[in-house]
């Protein structure tokens, strides 16, 4: 396809859900659905815009000006939804995930014990915070009877079993490295 990798296939797929869309558009709607598993910033997602409409899989629409401000809006070419959907039905390639904490976590004897306890207990607040905003998206879901819901519901569930898996190894972690450190003070 293009240079910009998977990113176009995030932004083709915010295109079908929302017809038409600017970019400004997208990120917002992004950071209300796809944030914890997807990012995308507007420096990322202007380019991709560009790029798909030179590849002809996305068209600029005329819109009314907003505020004497031009505003470009983006729709689906029939290019554009079959390129998303042989995407679609490709096996997704298998991602090495990148984490800071386990890093840090893994290098721990070199720094004081406490260190990595407060960056465990940390990190559990995050989880527990971001429980608490997953279970609030479940409920809108939940209300909502559609098919986009659906696997919003079915995606927003992997998730909940993530963040809740997390929570119990971030915990069992924090009670075995403070058992260590009662045994060092003993």
């Amino acid at each position: 396809m293009s240079k910009s990798g998977k990113s176009q296939f995030a932004i083709l797929g915010m295109l079908a859900l929302l017809k038409k869309s600017s970019g400004y558009d997208l990120k917002k709607h992004m950071e209300a659905t796809t944030q914890n598993f997807w990012k995308e910033t507007f420096s990322s997602i202007y380019p991709v815009l560009e790029d798909l409409e030179n590849q002809k899989l996305v068209v600029k629409l005329d819109t009314p000006t907003r505020n004497d401000r031009k505003r470009n809006v983006y729709t689906l070419t029939s290019a554009g939804k079959k390129a998303l959907k042989n995407w679609l039905v490709k096996s997704p390639e298998n991602i090495q995930v990148r984490n800071e904490l386990l890093l840090k976590l893994f290098f721990g004897n070199l720094v004081p014990l406490e260190t990595t306890i407060e960056h465990l207990e940390h990190y559990k607040k995050e989880l527990t915070d971001k429980l608490s905003s997953f279970q609030e998206v479940e409920h809108r879901l939940r209300c909502i009877d559609s098919l986009e819901s659906l696997y919003g519901l079915i995606t927003l569930n992997h998730g909940i079993l993530q963040v809740t898996s997390s929570l119990e190894w971030c915990e069992k972690a924090i009670k075995t490295l403070k058992t260590v450190r009662n045994k060092k003070l003993q």
